[in-house]
């Protein structure tokens, strides 16, 4: 079977490079002076062993960095335990998402009893914790780098006892830089724990504990002015398979469509929890929620089941031409007093990895959001997406073989409105097989400028854009 002509986005590279000038077309304007990270899974192959899923490649740090006009591109990887052990034993050491090294079973029943660190190679996103700018995945273990010369720095600690083994990498920042969030914890009795965490602390302080006997695979959370929005799909585990299965983590999950999806309203003050359930459907990545006539709203893109993450297999990315990646974009609308969820589609446009003005617009009405979607459905991400949630209005930037990933946006100093600014997004060139950075203007979806990477750089999830390397300032060059 012929590959797809992205394939080459899904093969190791592991090239690291020093701050390196990149040739630039088109004209980056001067006010741009800070950094796009990014981390990305960037080696799928330990000794004789390969990862299963593209969630579990180890991570690698990019950085672009703008001053004056001019790009440098540096990459290293992250040295996280994850990376540091398969390095030293020559092979997988610690589970991953779709990947499992294969502990035998007095190994398992071992750890059902000894909670064990999580893995911490984070290859999803990155986040800032206690003033720390640290890559992330799906574990409670957010791993510290530094911002100038992205090496790896002391383990990170939470001072608490709240324990759990898995979390969410998209938390949310108010706007005096508490995060919240929620970690999972399994046991006989298993919860949702959720938590603020003030900025410049590690102390995290629990909101609301809501119990589950089967928890769900959840990637992102909502948040208005009052509420944490906790969208507990039908895609459920026993604890007790976790720990004794011989299966990788996301496969001892079923889907089970007769439970619906749930929807829990955790109130962020009085902890609170309100729920309603709506039909079954799944989705990864919450784009904005608010709270209008006393009512709650959210926007988020669907999927009809969970066959996507069958999709994301590197297996079925490699090899197979048609991988439908994107989903569309639904509003719900909880009526509190009636106790009911309405939801309606807002755009037929395809679309996955949602950003928006975050500073502006996150948890406020809002108009635009910036997205990567398909131009030729099954075609991986081959375009970047602008969909206005007022009036339905899109518009695309598409070019022959090129497969862009998140677009982040960056606000132009003195913004007038709410797109007023810059998309960033890394792009894989298949026919070149190279990756450029593509600099959009977020108003018209123009090219505004690229820079051509000295390399292919493998596909990736998320990133951000940040202004300083000032420990005080990493929220506010993060999310303001």
């Amino acid at each position: 079977m012929k590959k797809p002509p992205y394939h080459v986005g899904f093969t190791s590279q592991e090239n690291e490079l020093p701050p390196t000038p990149l040739a630039v077309t088109g004209s980056i304007p001067n006010w741009l002076s800070g950094s796009l990270i990014r981390t990305a899974p960037s080696k799928f192959e330990v000794g004789s062993k390969s990862y299963r899923h593209w969630f579990d490649g180890l991570a690698m740090l990019h950085k672009f960095s703008f001053h004056n006009g001019q790009v440098q591109y540096t990459c290293k990887f992250l040295q996280s335990n994850a990376y540091r052990k398969a390095k030293e034993k020559n092979k997988i050491v610690y589970g991953e998402f779709g990947t499992d090294p294969c502990r035998d079973l007095f190994q398992r029943v071992f750890t059902f009893f000894s909670s064990p660190s999580p893995t911490d190679n984070g290859c999803v996103n990155i986040n800032e914790y206690n003033n720390q700018l640290t890559a992330t995945t799906e574990t409670p273990q957010p791993v510290p780098f530094h911002l100038d010369t992205l090496e790896t720095l002391h383990n990170f600690q939470y001072n608490d006892q709240l324990g759990g083994q898995l979390t969410i990498v998209h938390p949310h920042y108010d706007a005096n830089g508490t995060v919240y969030s929620y970690v999972t914890k399994f046991g006989y009795k298993s919860s949702y724990q959720v938590y603020s965490l003030a900025a410049g602390s590690a102390t995290r302080q629990l909101i609301a504990s809501i119990p589950v006997k089967e928890p769900a695979y959840m990637h992102s959370i909502g948040i208005t002015e009052n509420y944490i929005i906790l969208t507990e799909f039908p895609l459920v585990v026993n604890p007790l398979e976790l720990r004794f299965s011989k299966k990788p983590f996301i496969e001892c999950y079923r889907w089970k469509p007769e439970l619906g999806t749930k929807i829990h309203l955790v109130h962020k003050s009085t902890g609170e929890v309100q729920q309603f359930v709506s039909e079954p459907w799944f989705s990864f990545h919450h784009v904005n929620a608010f709270e209008q006539n006393g009512d709650v709203i959210f926007d988020i893109p669907v999927f009809n089941d969970t066959t996507v993450i069958d999709q994301l297999y590197l297996d079925h990315l490699r090899n197979n031409p048609v991988t439908d990646v994107a989903g569309q974009l639904y509003r719900f609308h909880i009526h509190l007093e009636e106790k009911k969820v309405e939801r309606r589609l807002l755009s037929k446009a395809s679309m996955e990895l949602p950003r928006i003005n975050y500073a502006r617009v996150n948890a406020r009405p809002y108009e635009y959001i910036f997205c990567a979607g398909n131009t030729i459905r099954g075609n991986f991400l081959d375009n970047l997406t602008k969909i206005n949630v007022t009036n339905g209005e899109i518009l695309v930037w598409q070019e022959a073989n090129c497969y862009p990933g998140e677009p982040v946006f960056v606000e132009r100093p003195q913004a007038v409105s709410e797109d007023d600014g810059l998309l960033l997004s890394i792009v894989l060139d298949a026919a070149a097989q190279n990756s450029f950075l593509l600099l959009l203007d977020a108003g018209t979806m123009q090219e505004v400028a690229r820079a051509l990477a000295p390399q292919r750089i493998t596909f990736g999830f998320h990133g951000q854009y940040v202004l300083s390397a000032a420990p005080e300032q990493v929220y506010q060059t993060i999310h303001r």
